[in-house]
């Protein structure tokens, strides 16, 4: 469990989920690649406050290394999200896919065999106030120039302000020491087929692109998972009301 941060034992079997264009989807599929993105890179500053840190020792100093090894790809436990759906499918084509914590643990503990100091870990991020994650920040920062099992730097980036707390985010993150980042993404291959339970599309995509979908991950690529359209955005039943004469 020690690569599992912030999860009960039995949390780590239950679904997580990543929303996707169905492009990214036959991506993963055809290349075996699993592609996560260098941490410095991510949008809100409080997410990279540990990376950014600068150490000073004496009359010396140095940037952390957090800036070029970290990597990491962002999951939900939300299963139904009007939110997620419309920021990562704003076409309405967009397909939802279904993990586990350790499926995909499982999945980077195979793919790293051969690069014994790069680490992973897979983690809930904690929501807490702004007050608090600046306090956190310096105490964990000087964890991680002693922590040789790297669960410090991992932690660095598994907290967010409490306004985000709706994503209930969980993040799979690989702290690469063989220095296999391109362009500051790391590519990890991995079999769709093991770390995918199931996929959903968009409710909102039109019947016969949903079906070339279905057909082209069965047919094509041989995916024995569910495959299901979401029922988010249908409309219910026509409502009759029965009026007394």
């Amino acid at each position: 469990m020690n690569s599992y941060i912030n999860f009960k034992r039995e949390e780590i079997e239950r679904p997580i989920y990543r929303f996707m264009s169905f492009a990214r989807l036959i991506e993963l599929f055809r290349t075996r690649n699993l592609g996560l993105v260098r941490t410095s890179k991510w949008d809100d500053p409080f997410e990279n406050l540990i990376v950014s840190a600068r150490y000073k020792h004496g009359n010396g100093g140095w940037d952390s290394v957090l800036r070029r090894v970290l990597h990491g790809s962002c999951w939900t436990r939300k299963s139904v999200s009007d939110a997620l759906w419309r920021i990562y499918s704003p076409d309405k084509l967009s397909v939802r896919i279904a993990s586990t914590p350790a499926l995909l643990g499982s999945a980077l503990d195979q793919a790293l065999k051969k690069r014994p100091n790069s680490k992973w870990f897979v983690g809930r991020v904690k929501y807490l106030p702004q007050s608090i994650i600046i306090k956190n920040a310096t105490k964990l920062a000087k964890q991680i120039v002693d922590d040789k099992s790297d669960k410090s730097a991992a932690q660095s980036v598994l907290f967010k302000r409490r306004s985000f707390s709706h994503e209930d985010e969980v993040r799979v993150l690989v702290i690469d020491r063989h220095n296999q980042s391109k362009g500051g993404i790391i590519r990890l291959n991995v079999d769709p087929h093991e770390i995918i339970k199931s996929i959903m599309i968009d409710s909102r995509t039109p019947v016969d692109i949903a079906d070339m979908y279905k057909n082209h991950l069965k047919q094509q690529l041989g995916f024995k998972g569910r495959i299901s359209m979401s029922t988010l955005y249908d409309l219910p039943d026509k409502l009759i009301v029965e009026l007394e004469k």
